[in-house]
């Protein structure tokens, strides 16, 4: 069946269709790139923050018209798109979301949201059929006639798939009449066909291996080649173990079947996957796989997909200095200027510039795209592929070559229309040639327009973006000198070559170069040398670098190989050096005194400390003012490299006597007492400065506020703060006292953390306990203190009672029975009974008590019982012993 949109009317010919939909990027967190003009521009209105997936579209024009993260879109005015939340992707998932134009109906368009591992809860680990818990894979229809061309959400969350993988790509037929859309679950790839009808909801459905069961691995991406014969798929396989699982497909665009799983590559994790624009390289980015559980540095590989073995033409494009970068090995897209950007956790994208060509010629440029203020994360937004396709083969980039055109069309065309968007070029600026050539006016970004019309009376344009490059102004021979720190004092060492590039490129920062042992070698770009480590013939030998910015634009400069003999200094001094941070088998040590130490002693050079010697000779990874961390397990010393003009004048090793911190509070509170406070620093130090001007270890202040010291030996100093308060007020809550019984007690209750060594009294303070509870307390007045170190607190309290027993033999002494300190319970009332419930007498305050006589008869000895009365309806009842 097929999902159909009703209109009173249909466009029946078909746009002529451009690549510009792909011109403006957002991701990341607030993050954006402009291509319209060639070269990507920061944007900054953008309102996506997303750890992964989004996904943005325009008009052929390179309008913006909406973007997304999957879960809400944004029109172009950066506002939620009418009816535009509650989509069903997710920010968390490798491709969010990826537009779909409706090829017939120009203002609808839709947009397919994969599904998301973060959704699947918790679980076994295991996928099963009829998984509900799932956001599947859906499609919503955006209708940009809606909210005055805004555009509006007319239809949201069509269900495709009940469960799927974090993935979605989508290319073009070859008459351009309809796209494929395809996603992945377990062993299944899904393609949707989208064409002037809609979304047809019965995908065709290719069954290849290899079965991803573990719902944890379905992360990763998906892309179909630009001229969609080819498809790959990264299996982020991270359970049970890491797995590398780069695979790639044939894909029949016409039938839109997959077929031919061929795997590229199992030594990474792998997350990003895309095609150059011409097809014939494939590039993925993936975390190596350093054991089951244990993945070490981002790296990103290329695959050329015209060699006759595509998995042994692996080349490792990169490496990144900072090891992993992140838990993932963030997303590859191919943008309009037909290179392929890298994102991962950074201010800056690094791009491949030229990617159809192999091995180090790509060209890649690690962080070279700044965002301006805001930060990539893992995600880029992925688009159709055919919006990138290349079926022209364009030469010699620099300025004054004579360009070439070579058109390399999979179909039949009959005619192309060329602007080469030079008019300074003239009437050369156009032509209608199928593989014209041109001389560029000057250099710069060219916007080249190719109207390609095929011989069944089908139209596309294609655009390139050409970038002619200025022969690059360098120096022309430069001197790269290296210290001999092999302790032989040969005139032999290892250069990092790529030292040379900052002496030679006059400042600029977008010249590379690769390097050759004869000028021969570096014309014909052969044999080329590993920069890194590389080992010279004779001192003062000659070799020679192929500088660029473009990388078939290139200028040939000679570099001597200079080793400055006497340079290895060998130990040279031992540094006290203080640890500011430790655990485990790492400790954390300041740099500063090794610094100041050498700074001090060669203050003519420049100063660069590393923790290896290999890293100090070929100068790498340095070490800054900033606290660096060593492992304890290995070597713990700094190895420097001194400089002057570009040439390593001394190196050297300095051993570090490592100074364990002290232990202390380092912002302790401290309360006065009686308007004084002592404040007492850790002792043992060398010196002791207070922010309020003293010099000792101790202190003694008198009013609140906050206190500063630094203290320290060397170069190693400390500082302490300690907050100065009021002694706080002891809250009394209440004092509860539980009287009339046989065993009295009395609880003072408190409140307040800040209250330390409090006591309490029962007599006025003569005597004082810890316990907040006293028992066995006798009926009585009580003058109840509360006291710290420094605060006192009083109340006065009554603990009433009876007697337990009375003798009325007019002897004096206990002949009356009454309660006690009757005077404290002025409006008492009380009743006494014998054992039979007879009610013998009552009295209050006004009379004496009970005399033990009934009628005017004595009773007998006996227990008897009585019932009080006091105010606030208290009623105590207890008996007492008559004794005759």
């Amino acid at each position: 069946m097929r999902f159909l949109l009703l209109f009173l009317f249909c466009i029946c010919a078909l746009p002529v269709l451009g690549q510009r939909e792909a011109a403006n990027w957002y991701f990341g967190n607030n993050a954006g790139l402009d291509f319209n003009s060639g070269a990507p521009v920061p944007l900054f209105n953008g309102q996506v923050e997303t750890l992964e997936g989004c996904e943005s579209f325009s008009d052929q024009e390179g309008n913006l018209l909406f973007y997304t993260d999957g879960k809400t879109l944004w029109n172009r005015f950066h506002q939620p798109m009418q009816n535009g939340d509650g989509l069903k992707g997710s920010f968390s998932t490798s491709q969010s979301a990826l537009v779909v134009p409706n090829p017939v109906l120009q203002n609808i368009y839709y947009v397919f949201t994969p599904d998301d591992v973060l959704a699947y809860g918790l679980g076994t680990g295991e996928a099963p059929s009829g998984v509900t818990q799932s956001n599947g894979f859906n499609f919503s229809v955006i209708d940009m006639a809606g909210d005055a061309g805004r555009g509006t959400v007319t239809v949201k969350n069509v269900d495709l798939l009940e469960s799927a993988a974090e993935n979605v790509t989508a290319v073009r037929n070859f008459e351009g009449d309809f796209y494929w859309v395809l996603t992945h679950y377990q062993d299944r790839f899904y393609a949707y066909r989208v064409d002037g009808n809609g979304v047809n909801l019965q995908p065709v459905i290719s069954r290849v291996g290899p079965n991803i069961s573990n719902y944890e691995n379905f992360r990763g991406s998906i892309k179909i080649s630009p001229d969609g014969t080819k498809l790959a798929i990264a299996h982020t396989t991270v359970k049970p173990v890491n797995q590398g699982n780069l695979f790639l497909y044939d894909f029949d665009s016409t039938t839109g079947t997959v077929s031919t799983p061929r795997l590229l590559n199992g030594d990474r994790v792998y997350y990003g996957v895309e095609f150059s624009s011409d097809s014939s390289k494939l590039y993925a980015s993936g975390l190596a796989i350093r054991g089951a559980n244990d993945m070490g540095n981002l790296e990103v590989v290329q695959f050329d997909l015209e060699a006759t073995d595509i998995p042994g033409s692996v080349y490792l494009v990169n490496t990144y200095e900072g090891g992993r970068v992140g838990v993932i090995s963030g997303a590859l897209q191919l943008a309009i200027d037909k290179k392929i950007y890298h994102a991962v956790p950074n201010e800056r994208l690094s791009v491949i510039r030229t990617p159809n060509l192999g091995g180090i010629n790509c060209d890649f440029r690690e962080f070279s795209i700044d965002l301006g203020d805001r930060t990539a994360s893992y995600g880029l937004p992925p688009f159709i592929q055919s919006f990138f396709e290349t079926i022209v083969t364009i030469e010699n980039f620099c300025e004054g070559d004579l360009t070439t055109f070579t058109t390399d069309s999979t179909g039949p065309v009959s005619g192309i229309r060329w602007n080469f968007d030079d008019p300074a070029s003239g009437t050369a600026n156009t032509s209608t040639e199928l593989s014209p050539s041109h001389v560029f006016s000057s250099f710069g970004v060219f916007t080249v327009e190719m109207e390609v019309t095929y011989q069944n009376g089908s139209m596309r344009t294609f655009t390139e973006f050409v970038e002619i490059a200025e022969v690059p102004q360098v120096a022309t021979r430069v001197d790269l000198v290296q210290c001999d720190a092999d302790g032989q004092e040969d005139g032999f060492a290892d250069f990092n070559l790529n030292e040379a590039i900052a002496i030679f490129n006059n400042g600029n920062q977008d010249i590379s170069a690769l390097f050759f042992e004869t000028i021969a070698d570096a014309q014909a770009n052969m044999n080329q040398l590993n920069p890194m480590g590389y080992r010279n013939l004779v001192n003062g030998q000659v070799i020679y670098a192929r500088a660029f910015e473009n990388a078939e634009c290139y200028s040939i400069v000679e570099i001597v190989l200079s080793v400055n003999s006497s340079s290895d200094l060998g130990l040279y001094d031992i540094v006290p050096v203080c640890i500011t941070n430790s655990g485990g088998f790492f400790v954390e040590v300041d740099t500063n005194a090794a610094f100041d130490l050498l700074e001090n002693e060669f203050g003519g050079g420049s100063v660069q400390l590393f923790k290896t010697n290999e890293s100090a000779i070929l100068e790498i990874e340095p070490v800054t003012r900033e606290p660096t961390k060593f492992d304890i397990r290995e070597e713990v010393v700094f190895y420097f490299r001194i400089e002057d003009n570009g040439g390593c004048d001394f190196i050297g090793r300095i051993d570090l006597d490592l100074i364990q911190p002290p232990e202390f509070e380092e912002q302790p509170t401290v309360f006065l007492c009686n308007s004084r406070a002592a404040l007492i620093a850790p002792e043992g130090f060398d010196t002791y400065i207070w922010s309020s001007g003293e010099s000792f270890q101790n202190i003694t202040v008198n009013m609140p506020g906050i206190y500063e010291v630094t203290f320290g030996s060397g170069a190693c100093q400390y500082t302490q703060s300690f907050t100065v308060r009021q002694s706080p007020e002891i809250n009394l809550d209440k004092i509860v006292v539980n009287d009339f019984r046989r065993d009295n007690t009395v609880t003072i209750v408190i409140s307040g953390e800040e209250i330390s060594n409090i006591r309490f009294s029962l007599d006025d303070g003569s005597t004082f306990q810890e316990s907040n509870t006293f028992t066995d307390v006798q009926p009585g007045l009580y003058r109840v203190v509360i006291s710290d170190e420094c605060t006192e607190r009083t109340e006065t309290i009554v603990v009433g009672g009876t007697a337990p027993f009375f003798t009325p033999n007019n002897d004096g002494f206990n002949d009356v029975w009454t309660l006690s300190n009757t005077e404290f319970f002025p409006n008492f009332q009380m009743s006494i009974f014998d054992r039979y419930g007879r009610l013998l007498t009552s009295f209050d305050a006004t009379l004496p008590g009970w005399d033990g006589t009934f009628r005017g008869m004595e009773m007998p000895s006996a227990d008897y019982w009585y019932k009080l009365s006091l105010a606030e309806g208290r009623v105590v009842t207890g008996h007492f012993t008559l004794k005759r």
